[in-house]
């Protein structure tokens, strides 16, 4: 008998050595887990550092995805992009939260929504400074945006281009906070009077959003 319980507990610990550990990511089918977080892709380009619940972006990440989404809900707050080149992804990415863009230099990340609908959309977004974070939405509906922000939208230093082909707005954000940048375009925004939410609109045919560091 008690060989037997010696041998169900060592198989449970084999068991458990070779189990598969899942982060809440998802690349449409494809799942980061602690079996390919060092290198998702098996490219070299991108990797999860589980420790500080950060995705790393080598110089020419490029993901693309004809239909569905990229989805991010992870254990942890926040949910840390970090930049080592510039990094493209051409899917609509939905966070549910908090999203933080950083970059070890001056390196942009691009996200071109591939359905009808928002870019990206999550619960607050913080881009840092060197980072810019470029968000375009093709076939956005009404109420569809380049950006959807349901909390507050921070930019330290770094830039924020947005742009919609056939909505009325570019970027929805519940509050903004803008430190060492300026707003190029447009030049001022619309407080909605029933949500209290921001809106930025350009009101030309294709809505454009510029906000970048102030020059010295």
């Amino acid at each position: 008998m008690r060989k037997s319980i010696l041998f169900i507990a060592a198989l449970c610990c084999v068991t458990m050595a070779h189990a598969v550990v899942t982060y809440g990511i998802k690349f449409g089918e494809v799942e980061v887990t602690s079996k390919n977080m060092d290198d998702i892709f098996g490219d070299g380009k991108a990797s999860f550092d589980a420790q500080h619940n950060t995705l790393v972006l080598q110089e020419g990440f490029s993901y693309s995805l004809s239909k569905g989404i990229v989805t991010i809900d992870t254990k942890y707050e926040p949910f840390v992009i970090r930049l080592e080149g510039n990094a493209q992804i051409k899917a609509s990415v939905r966070s549910y939260n908090q999203v933080r863009i950083v970059s070890n230099g001056a390196y942009t990340l691009g996200i071109t929504s591939n359905i009808s609908g928002s870019a990206l959309r999550c619960p607050s977004l913080y881009i840092g400074e060197q980072a810019t974070l470029k968000v375009l939405s093709r076939n956005s509906q009404k109420e569809m945006y380049a950006l959807e922000c349901i909390g507050t939208l921070t930019i330290e230093s770094g830039s924020l281009l947005a742009e919609v082909t056939t909505a009325e707005v570019a970027v929805r954000a519940g509050d903004l906070v803008l430190n060492g940048v300026e707003c190029i375009k447009p030049k001022g925004c619309i407080r909605e009077p029933e949500t209290g939410n921001l809106c930025f609109g350009d009101g030309t045919p294709a809505k454009i959003i510029r906000i970048v560091p102030k020059e010295d």
